[in-house]
């Protein structure tokens, strides 16, 4: 399940870049479905192998969690492909893609707690995914130019 959870929020960042472009989102969204749907197989193979049963309900619980948080994260970039100027709507689907990311990592700690040989590796690519969501939200809004500049220089001059 581990390979499956680090192209999840790889996917979460491509939905949050194509707010400028929508027509991308219903590809993104298919494909981050298909990687849920092995998720869930794996998961639940590693819920029922996982001692004590107690860790086994909690990866079931949290798999199922991100399950939810993806169908609000696809719905949210159908409503984008309506509308694609409706600016709620780009800032509910950027809150759902972090909202999502969240759930990942609470999926990899479930699965750490069965697995401590992989610690390492869940708290940086934990700690990679929030880091990528905030600069993909602050990129968003430094090119829609909604952050107020120190002096005469654009963004396009930093990127």
């Amino acid at each position: 399940p581990v390979n499956v959870l680090f192209l999840l929020p790889v996917f979460f960042l491509q939905m949050t870049k194509s707010v400028t472009n929508p027509e991308e989102l219903g590809g993104l969204a298919s494909q981050m479905t298909n990687d849920y749907g092995h998720l869930a197989l794996q998961g639940r193979m590693a819920a029922a192998t996982a001692e004590p049963e107690e860790i086994g309900f909690q990866i079931k619980t949290r798999v199922q969690e991100l399950g939810h948080g993806c169908i609000f994260l696809v719905q949210k970039a159908g409503a984008l492909q309506i509308c694609p100027t409706d600016s709620y709507t780009k800032r509910e689907l950027i809150e759902c893609a972090r909202a999502v990311t969240e759930k990942v990592s609470l999926v990899l700690s479930a699965l750490q707690a069965g697995n401590k040989g992989t610690q390492a590796c869940i708290t940086a690519a934990s700690a990679v995914s929030g880091i990528i969501a905030d600069l993909d939200t602050t990129i968003m809004f430094a090119t829609a130019g909604t952050l107020n500049a120190e002096n005469n220089e654009s963004f396009a001059d930093h990127r």
